[in-house]
């Protein structure tokens, strides 16, 4: 859990040494533009949301038996413990992410930075919301088996003839019955 109040900040029941100076939230949509093929923009069409970030800045000075380098170590406890392989999902308790709908995030980046002319370090947590997207169930319909009827889709006749002229074999004897039949009725 991650608990920021007053310029302290909690994690997972370990309260961080030093002093929190800022809390960033950031979260963006996500917009495809199309090009077409001489890289001019034809149209761009939203796709849905990046993933929410939330930056917490954090000066580490040396307080009484507790060092910068033992508060910076308290933190990568935290954010790599002995044994992890990736990340944990962290529960996130702070009045700007609650506005914003974020109540957990993963452990993304850990920064530290030493400012040489002072005696202090500064620590940057860099936290990111899980992409969580609704799905929708659409039940799949049974298909029925429509038949066919032959009477609106009219068959192309099949002719068996091969590719030159002068060898098509075919036979026009029953063509040459019904043409007679034709004619001896009128």
């Amino acid at each position: 859990m991650l608990y920021v109040r007053d310029k302290v900040a909690k994690l997972g029941n370990v309260i961080l040494g030093g002093e929190v100076t800022s809390v960033e939230i950031t979260e963006a949509g996500s917009v495809y533009v199309a090009q077409d093929e001489k890289g001019r923009y034809k149209k761009s069409q939203p796709v849905g949301y990046e993933n929410g970030k939330v930056n917490i800045d954090i000066l580490l000075e040396d307080m009484s038996g507790y060092s910068t380098l033992a508060q910076l170590r308290d933190m990568q406890n935290l954010f790599k413990g002995n044994g992890q392989d990736k990340p944990k999902l962290l529960p996130i308790v702070n009045d700007d992410c609650a506005a914003r709908g974020i109540t957990q995030v993963y452990f993304k980046t850990l920064t530290s930075k030493k400012v040489i002319s002072e005696s202090k370090r500064i620590a940057t947590l860099e936290l990111w919301a899980p992409n969580i997207g609704t799905v929708k169930v659409i039940k799949k319909k049974k298909s029925t088996k429509k038949k066919k009827s032959t009477k609106s889709k009219r068959s192309k006749s099949k002719k068996s003839r091969t590719k030159s002229p002068a060898r098509d074999s075919r036979s026009t004897n029953r063509a040459k019955k019904r043409a007679r039949k034709i004619t001896k009725k009128r």
